[in-house]
């Protein structure tokens, strides 16, 4: 019982970081297209 909560938790932990990491690079693209778009039109 302990393993398969152990194992649980991996997947979880996992899950967690893949999605921190996509949020951070939809974050980044947002302030990009925001960038060109605020100082592109100069």
């Amino acid at each position: 019982m302990a393993l398969v909560a152990l194992i649980g938790m991996r997947v979880l932990e996992t899950l967690f970081f893949v999605g921190l990491v996509g949020s951070a690079v939809v974050v980044l693209i947002s302030f990009y297209e925001d960038a060109i778009e605020l100082f592109g039109k100069d």
